[in-house]
């Protein structure tokens, strides 16, 4: 256990055996590590889990203070990596709140970028469509028109695909969850980028399944550490995503994507390629399918990062028999996706609603990017990629800023940010930083809030 994981523990079985009551403060930050013998940011991450487990409750400018569990506390616990599972995607469920006017850390663009997305009304035809279908249910396979569409698509990108690899999801988490369930086991070892997508380190503990970073640079994943950890752990699979990657924007070059498929035939791991952003025109980097012509490679993208948050439709695309055994769980586990929306997906592309949208937001976020650049650099302060694209861009602050105090003050303000800390599978020797949804850069009250917390006192 990580000296986090041991404090968490130790003060969750004080507040479970009563030695910490209800209502009781617990130790000052200070006290704490002193007492822990820790640093001060171990403790306010193993306090920060506390609170996302609902044990403990933070009360702004007084300390941390123990729940009331009322009659729940002879409700037996969640097993550990249930609650580091959840522990993992605190941020997530914080962005379920709308409540906080600035969100900057958000992972969703406002809705002002998505609201001409989606038709108002849908035509008669459509409608008639819809209800003519007769299939019920329809396939676990997804509705063959969306996936036809899909084939095409790849193959204009180069990459020969037939309709028997194509697999619609419930989004891309959804075509994570179903890889995940049918191939890995509790025990077994793969590799994430570091920093990288936190809903999937969640995902992975909650299957019990040992996640190790990957150091990501502006470029793609450090290919010497990729062979070096692949080599040491024998991984089943590497989770990454060649282009926009989530937090850092940063995309593979052709020389890092060559690597990559390298040490994946070298070491026996197969690659699963998230990328959402695929249909967005104009974004740096190399999809590995492109190199791989998916003999290695399994490539997730989705249609409801770009669309609505509420709008789950996503896919999958991978060798013929991979895409049967996880067309043949998806049926298992959720019989099938929403022909509905998929139908409706496929309406918006066939009559190009879908990319007039995705123009108007390319030619935005280029806007908001260099925006956001020439404001940070005012400030001083650089971004792990310049160059990156997709929606986000990952904020570095100097190595002395307490990344969890200036989130803690910014929320006290009305300002939701994404610490850095999520996006790591490990704590150690890392820059601070945040992640940046640029499609919500544009408030000056970020900006004012952000320079006068690394402004020095007296200045």
């Amino acid at each position: 256990m990580s000296k986090v994981d041991q404090i968490v523990e130790h003060l969750a079985a004080d507040i479970a055996s009563g030695a910490l009551a209800a209502g009781k403060r617990l130790p000052s930050i200070r006290r704490a590590a002193e007492d822990f013998g820790v640093s001060k940011n171990t403790i306010v991450e193993a306090f920060d889990r506390l609170t996302s487990r609902g044990v403990v409750r933070a009360v702004h400018g007084s300390g941390f203070y123990v729940v009331d569990q009322g009659t729940e506390t002879s409700r037996p616990p969640s097993p550990p990596h249930m609650s580091e599972a959840v522990d993992q995607v605190s941020l997530l469920n914080a962005q379920l709140h709308q409540d906080l006017q600035v969100r900057i850390g958000d992972g969703r663009p406002p809705l002002s970028w998505m609201q001409d997305a989606l038709p108002q009304k849908l035509s008669g035809n459509f409608l008639q469509r819809f209800q003519g279908d007769q299939t019920a249910y329809g396939s676990a396979w997804g509705n063959v028109p969306l996936r036809e569409i899909i084939v095409q698509k790849y193959r204009r990108d180069g990459m020969a695909v037939a309709i028997e690899q194509v697999v619609t999801t419930f989004g891309a988490n959804h075509a994570l969850d179903l890889i995940i369930r049918r191939y890995l086991e509790p025990g077994d070892t793969v590799l994430v980028d570091e920093p990288g997508y936190y809903p999937l380190f969640a995902k992975l503990k909650l299957a019990q399944i040992t996640a190790v970073g990957v150091p990501r640079t502006p470029t793609g994943p450090d290919v010497d550490q990729l062979r070096a950890l692949a080599r040491a752990h024998r991984p089943r699979m590497f989770f990454t995503q060649s282009r926009c990657q989530n937090p850092t924007g940063s995309a593979m070059d052709l020389p890092t994507a060559h690597a990559v498929l390298q040490a994946a035939t070298l070491f026996g791991m197969r690659i699963v390629d998230n990328d959402p952003f695929a249909d967005l025109p104009d974004q740096p980097g190399i999809p590995l399918a492109a190199l791989d012509q998916f003999e290695t490679v399994i490539a997730i993208s989705t249609y409801s990062k770009l669309l609505s948050a509420s709008f789950r439709v996503g896919y999958l695309v991978a060798p013929r028999q991979i895409a049967r055994e996880l067309a043949e769980l998806k049926l298992v586990t959720v019989v099938n996706s929403s022909r509905f929306s998929e139908m409706l997906t496929c309406e918006m592309v066939t009559n190009r609603r879908y990319q007039r949208h995705l123009k108007k937001t390319a030619q935005r976020l280029a806007e908001r990017r260099a925006d956001f650049h020439a404001r940070i650099a005012a400030m001083g302060l650089t971004v792990f990629d310049p160059a990156g694209g997709g929606y986000y861009s990952f904020l570095q602050l100097p190595r002395t800023a307490d990344e969890a105090q200036i989130a803690r003050s910014a929320l006290a303000k009305g300002i939701f940010l994404a610490p850095g800390k999520f996006f790591h599978v490990s704590q150690d020797s890392r820059t601070p930083a945040f992640r940046i949804n640029l499609t919500r850069s544009d408030d000056p009250r970020f900006y004012s809030f952000l320079k006068k917390e690394l402004t020095p006192p007296g200045r």
